[in-house]
């Protein structure tokens, strides 16, 4: 049995990290920040102090934000 398998291999997606969504999101690392402490973010999941991102609910929130300013 493999235990490292690869995520597409495993079926799960792989997780954005808070530099990948900021990238994605076109803003800053610190605005980033900024929008998680008051709540304006996509949904985060907690890996122990680490905070990372499903691509569907990232995905799920940009079509939900249409229209709003980010």
């Amino acid at each position: 049995m493999q235990i490292n398998k690869r995520p597409a291999e495993t079926g799960m997606q792989r997780l954005l990290t808070a530099k990948e969504l900021a990238s994605t999101l076109a803003v800053s690392l610190r605005r980033l920040e900024q929008m998680i402490a008051n709540g304006e973010a996509p949904v985060h999941l907690k890996i122990g102090r680490l905070r990372r991102w499903r691509p569907a609910d990232v995905d799920e929130w940009t079509v939900s934000q249409r229209g709003a300013p980010i």
